[in-house]
């Protein structure tokens, strides 16, 4: 509220400006680390390079790709819980108002929703089943391909000038969701969602608003280690990252669930 407020700003020949006070509670948290390790034996190692293949190479990118797979669930998880929004920038949809229903209005929908919001986002979040029904939505196409709406499917880019937004992600990463040894039961990381977020690059813990951050601590580690394993022993291929995401001004942003 003081960050919007308008106090009397003029300023008299020789009298001082106005004082205005900036106050805030201070929230602490900290940083996590996140890190894979992906084991090389010896032999296997010389048996690679002998025809010219780094295995360090390949465990590197993928213990990378499960780290970073790790934040994305992470990301996902905060994106999708209701209980990190303001209530009235939170809805569920249901039956007729669902935009695999062709009679919804998502035009209308999302775009009272970006109006919602304290800032208006610039850009939205999209579960992928969600992307797939809100581009083939009749009303996306119709407004977007300025056609009669009865077939085709909207690009990205035409959706994100359509509802004013610089981006558009579309989550479409799945996961295993069992524990190692168990049958995989593979789900998709992101559910059936529309979410805004305003995204500043600028802000930080001084000022600014932005809906989200990723408080990061040094720089992302990769390497190899040397381990005991096996007779001729071998290396732990390791990447990792020291961070922690971050909502900071949830009124930024609104969440759609169960769009399809």
């Amino acid at each position: 509220a003081e960050g919007y407020s308008v106090p009397d700003t003029r300023v008299g020949r020789r009298s001082a400006p106005n004082r205005v006070e900036i106050e805030g509670e201070k929230e602490n948290d900290e940083v996590e680390d996140f890190g894979i390790d992906i084991p090389l034996d010896q032999p296997t190692i010389e048996e690679a390079e002998k025809a010219g293949y780094d295995p360090r190479d390949r465990a590197t990118e993928r213990a990378t790709n499960i780290v970073m797979l790790g934040r994305e669930v992470r990301v996902a998880g905060l994106i999708s819980n209701p209980a990190n929004y303001p209530a009235e920038l939170v809805e569920a949809l249901s039956g007729a108002s669902m935009f695999s229903d062709p009679s919804s209005d998502p035009v209308k929908k999302i775009s009272d929703m970006l109006d919602a919001c304290l800032v208006r986002p610039n850009q939205l979040t999209i579960g992928q089943v969600a992307w797939s029904s809100l581009r083939q939505h009749p009303k996306i196409v119709k407004a977007t391909n300025r056609n009669s709406g009865d077939a085709g499917a909207a690009a990205k880019e035409a959706v994100a000038e359509l509802f004013e937004v610089q981006k558009i992600h579309v989550g479409a990463s799945r996961v295993n969701t069992t524990k190692p040894g168990q049958t995989p039961v593979i789900e998709r990381a992101w559910g059936s969602i529309i979410a805004g977020q305003f995204i500043d690059e600028s802000a930080d813990t001084t000022g600014g608003i932005t809906f989200g951050m990723t408080a990061e601590h040094g720089t992302k580690v990769a390497g190899s280690i040397k381990a005991q394993m096996g007779l001729h022993g071998g290396e732990l291929v390791r990447s990792g990252e020291t961070i922690k995401e971050l909502i900071v001004a949830n009124h930024a942003g609104f969440l759609l669930s169960n769009v399809a």
